[in-house]
């Protein structure tokens, strides 16, 4: 078992929290990590651009003048790819960017991007993450004091609302409950924040 520093509202050591080995020897390869990743945001894709084609666009279908004699070139209907307003060629229509992500593949590279924020030191663990009033001034203020100002991700058991609206307009900053972490989430982000009690459970959680 290892440990880590457990740190007050102020960013004064604490305590420690311990930390399985199991988990620390934990890593996953660098292909597994991004196709668990790139499965991740290929599924967020609402895949909902649409175009019109040439028979779809509104417009007559008459020959706009005859084919010759007239001087201009060769033209067979109005709603052409080559007319403005007309059709578009080979665009984009509605499509299912879904891949599905094997949960053993998704629990390996969340386990290994989690153990790695512990092992280079961008875990931070405090008593609680409390945002009282919910004012971001004081809640980055705090973030600063515990070394966690640069895109951190607040990792809660439970949603809480005074924490969101303080973290919002901290750019970088995430909050998130433990059942919605994900790898793309762990890799987005430098330094993750958990209380105590929290980062203890999610370890048995991984294991």
């Amino acid at each position: 078992m290892d440990k880590v520093n457990v740190v007050d509202r102020e960013g004064g050591k604490v305590g420690e929290a311990a930390v399985s080995q199991k988990l620390l020897d934990c890593r996953a390869d660098a292909q597994l990590i991004h196709d668990v990743i790139v499965g991740y945001q290929r599924n967020q894709r609402k895949g909902s651009a649409s175009t019109l084609t040439k028979g779809e666009v509104r417009g007559s279908g008459i020959k706009p003048w005859r084919q010759k004699g007239t001087g201009r070139a060769r033209a067979g209907m109005r709603r052409s790819p080559l007319w403005r307003g007309g059709g578009v060629t080979f665009g984009p229509k509605p499509r299912d960017f879904f891949r599905e992500i094997p949960k053993a593949m998704r629990g390996k590279a969340l386990a290994a991007l989690f153990a790695d924020k512990i092992r280079s030191g961008n875990a931070v663990i405090v008593e609680q993450i409390g945002a009282p009033g919910g004012k971001t001034k004081d809640f980055a203020l705090w973030l600063k004091k515990i070394d966690a100002g640069r895109k951190p991700l607040m990792i809660m058991k439970e949603r809480n609302e005074e924490v969101a609206r303080a973290a919002r307009n901290i750019p970088g900053a995430d909050v998130v409950t433990r059942g919605m972490l994900s790898a793309w989430l762990l890799a987005a982000h430098d330094k993750i924040v958990m209380e105590k009690g929290d980062f203890e459970a999610f370890q048995e959680q991984l294991g």
